[in-house]
C-alpha cells in the first residue's frame, strides 16, 4: 500500500522514512524506492492545489520526472518496454532513468561511440548517423559518433532556461571541434602533437560544462565516450 506523509511530517522525514520501509519491508533497490517515495509526496502536493494551471504544471512535472519508472509492484525498475540505462538525480537522490518505448531507443544509447576503441577500425566505415540541430546549432561533424547524438538528443528534451540552453548548445560545439579534427587526423593517417593536445583541452572542456549541465538539469549524463575521440588522435601521433 502507498505510504502516506503523516500530519506535520516534512518531506525530508517522509522521504527517509519511506524509503526505509520500501527497501526494508518491500525489498525494494535503493534506486527505486526513492522514485516510488518522492512520486508519493508529489502526488500529495498535487493534490493540494486549488487552480487548474497549477495542476496541469504539476501533472506535466509529474510525468517528467517519473516517466518509464515502475512505480508499482513488480521486479523491473522500468514499464514494459522501457529499458534502465543508468540513474538520474531527483531532488539530489538517485532514481532510475528508464527510455523508450524500446522500438524507439535505436539511437538513444548514450555511451556508445563508432569511434571508441574495440569497436573497429577507425575509418569511417561504420554506417553513421546523420547530423542534429542542437538549439539552433546545425552539427557538421556528429555522424562519427552516436553517443554525442544521443547524448544531445536526450538533453534537449530536458527543461531548461536560457542560460542552460546556451550552454548545451556550447557543449555540442566543442564535441563537433574534436569530431572535425578526428576526421582531419583519419583521413589524413597521421596526427600532430598539437592536434592531440587541442583535442584533451576541448574535451577536459566539454565535460566541465557537462557537469554544469547536469547540475541544471538534474541528470548525470555518461560521457566517457569522449575519451575514445581523444585516443582515435592519439593512436595516429
Amino acid at each position: 500500500m502507498p505510504i502516506k506523509p503523516q500530519p506535520n511530517e516534512d518531506k525530508s522525514t517522509f522521504i527517509a522514512r519511506c524509503i526505509e520501509t520500501e527497501v526494508g519491508t518491500y525489498g525494494k533497490d535503493m534506486p527505486v524506492a526513492t522514485a516510488i517515495c518522492y512520486s508519493y509526496w508529489d502526488r500529495q502536493e498535487m493534490s493540494k492545489l486549488r487552480t487548474s494551471q497549477e495542476r496541469f504544471t504539476a501533472k506535466l512535472k509529474y510525468s517528467q520526472t517519473f516517466r518509464g519508472i515502475n512505480l508499482q509492484d513488480g521486479d523491473s525498475p522500468c514499464w514494459d518496454n522501457y529499458i534502465q540505462v543508468g540513474t538520474k538525480i531527483v531532488d539530489g537522490r538517485e532514481v532510475p532513468d528508464c527510455r523508450g518505448p524500446v522500438e524507439d531507443m535505436e539511437s538513444v544509447q548514450p555511451t556508445i561511440s563508432s569511434t571508441y576503441p574495440g569497436e573497429g577500425p577507425y575509418t569511417g566505415s561504420v554506417e553513421l548517423a546523420e547530423e542534429i540541430n542542437v538549439l539552433g546549432y546545425n552539427t557538421k561533424h556528429f555522424s562519427i559518433c552516436p553517443g554525442a547524438i544521443a547524448l544531445f538528443t536526450h538533453l534537449q528534451t530536458m527543461p531548461m532556461d536560457d542560460d542552460t540552453a546556451g550552454m548545451i548548445r556550447s557543449a555540442a560545439q566543442i564535441a563537433d571541434s574534436v569530431f572535425r579534427i578526428e576526421k582531419e587526423v583519419i583521413t589524413r593517417g597521421k596526427a600532430e602533437t598539437s592536434e592531440l593536445n587541442e583535442v584533451e583541452l576541448l574535451v577536459d572542456d566539454f565535460k566541465d560544462l557537462m557537469e554544469e549541465i547536469d547540475e541544471e538539469v538534474g541528470m548525470r549524463h555518461d560521457v566517457g565516450f569522449m575519451d575514445g575521440h581523444i585516443q582515435v588522435v592519439k593512436d595516429l601521433v
